[in-house]
């Protein structure tokens, strides 16, 4: 599989290169907001595959996503189990 040509080595680079300053020119009347949610989604996209993935999973990787569902499920359990406890002493 070829990789296909850089920027730096293509016959339309100055064409490229116009799109680019009509594209700054435009940027300067948006939202700043907007313009950086645009550019940082723009700058994941030229990265390598590996690395795209890598930041997509970054926030899988605090502790809270974590804590939180097996704290839920301790809570049910321990409810279940207080309850068969209840039952039990009730009875």
């Amino acid at each position: 599989m070829s990789k296909s040509p850089t920027i730096q080595n293509s016959a339309e680079r100055e064409e490229i290169r116009a799109e680019y300053e009509r594209l700054w020119i435009a940027m300067q009347a948006a939202d700043t907001e907007m313009i950086r949610r645009m550019l940082e989604r723009n700058r994941r996209e030229l990265l390598p595959w590996r690395q795209r993935m890598t930041e997509m999973l970054r926030p899988l990787h605090t502790k809270m996503l974590w804590v939180i569902p097996l704290a839920a499920a301790s809570v049910v359990g321990a409810s279940y189990i207080a309850f068969i406890f209840v039952a039990l002493w009730v009875e």
